[in-house]
């Protein structure tokens, strides 16, 4: 029977591994826990050479990272592009002094032909929505493919690789007893709402999310994520609006958090917000990954429109419309001891329990055995 246990596999990511973790960066770690030797490929740095450097993370896991040798590399044909991008992946084997048994990749722009690797099992793990022609061919080259949202699914229907929803995953330490390492102060008749994101990210609703602050003067919002450059790339959107965060004084803006250490934030809030465009912005908004964290806690989420819970209205307060968002906050905020009732509590954590990174990894070894990809 195959598990994904004592493999050699390399994870393949457009994001490079730091602080702040992303599902990529979950996966990592957690196929490590299970005995696999991970190796987390970052992006190609800019210094022009393919020098490979590693280094350990944690057990079982290192990080690998390399020049980018090539320039341009993704504007050549694809015939000829794979045929380079397998000399770069001897390369890469050949520093590793390794075979691998798996390649898992969420990155689009870099090795779109994974049988570079000479691994028995390649797959495509696409959780974020891009926009380009490059996804196709990395996913036409896989053995299986997996997706985060029905739009996801819908946007890669033409390929032919069998393909699979599995929801993002939740890390087992936000189910933990944890210490009380944060404190808003005294304020126990004050609201405390939690936000966690980059608010570097071009699709915040920065002009609802500013309504909701100005509109709730004795609630204290804490926002924890980054607003300078890190290693979750991004433009320097929403400068304007980060300026306006540090000055208002019922916002409280920790920065990046570790996410071991999250929960002991997390569960200091009320309630949680998302303010991000997805009644316009319906694809890519369809399942962000930090919706199970929240849940993890029990509390309420109140937040834009989320396909992927649209059928969820036991675990999410969403509206269809963004201009809707600052009313529905302040009746939940009224309301606040019917959403976090015990019952309501015990079902949110409930469903962020059964979509465990550990859970999601059973369930993909399960698909893989159920399309006999591997003897």
């Amino acid at each position: 029977m195959y598990e994904l246990r004592n493999k050699n596999i390399l994870v393949v990511s457009p994001e490079f591994w730091g602080q702040n973790f992303v599902s990529k960066h979950h996966f990592a770690l957690e196929l490590s826990k299970r005995g696999n030797r991970v190796y987390y490929l970052n992006p190609p740095s800019t210094n022009w050479s393919f020098n490979i450097q590693s280094s350990r993370v944690s057990e079982n896991l290192y990080r690998l990272d390399y020049g980018m040798f090539f320039k341009g590399l993704n504007r050549l044909p694809f015939s000829i592009r794979s045929k380079v991008q397998v000399t770069l992946a001897r390369r890469i084997l050949d520093f590793l002094k390794t075979e691998l048994d798996v390649v898992w990749s969420f990155d689009p722009y870099h090795f779109q032909y994974l049988p570079s690797f000479g691994a028995h099992l390649n797959i495509y793990h696409s959780v974020d929505v891009y926009n380009t022609t490059l996804e196709m061919e990395v996913a036409e080259s896989a053995n299986i493919l997996f997706a985060t949202s029905d739009k996801i699914l819908e946007r890669l229907e033409d390929v032919g690789t069998p393909k699979f929803k599995i929801n993002h995953g939740v890390a087992q330490h936000f189910f933990e007893e944890n210490n009380e390492l944060f404190k808003q102060g005294e304020t126990p008749d004050r609201i405390k709402i939690g936000y966690i994101g980059n608010l570097l990210y071009k699709y915040l609703d920065v002009e609802i999310l500013g309504t909701i602050i100005d509109n709730n003067k004795d609630v204290l919002f804490t926002f924890i994520g980054p607003y300078e450059q890190s290693n979750l790339h991004g433009a320097d959107h929403n400068l304007k609006f980060i300026e306006y965060l540090k000055y208002s004084k019922n916002v409280h803006m920790l920065g990046p958090k570790p996410s071991n250490e999250l929960p002991c934030y997390l569960n200091q809030f009320d309630l949680f917000l998302m303010c991000y465009t997805g009644d316009r912005n319906v694809a890519e908004m369809a399942n962000p990954h930090k919706i199970l964290e929240y849940l993890s806690t029990g509390k309420t989420i109140v937040s834009h429109y989320i396909d992927e819970y649209k059928d969820k209205i036991d675990l999410v307060e969403m509206v269809n419309d963004n201009r809707l968002l600052p009313q529905r906050l302040k009746h939940v905020i009224h309301n606040l001891h019917n959403f976090n009732s015990p019952e309501k509590v015990q079902l949110r954590r409930q469903y962020a329990l059964s979509n465990t990174y550990e859970k999601q990894i059973e369930r993909i070894e399960l698909l893989v055995r159920s399309q006999k990809l591997l003897n």
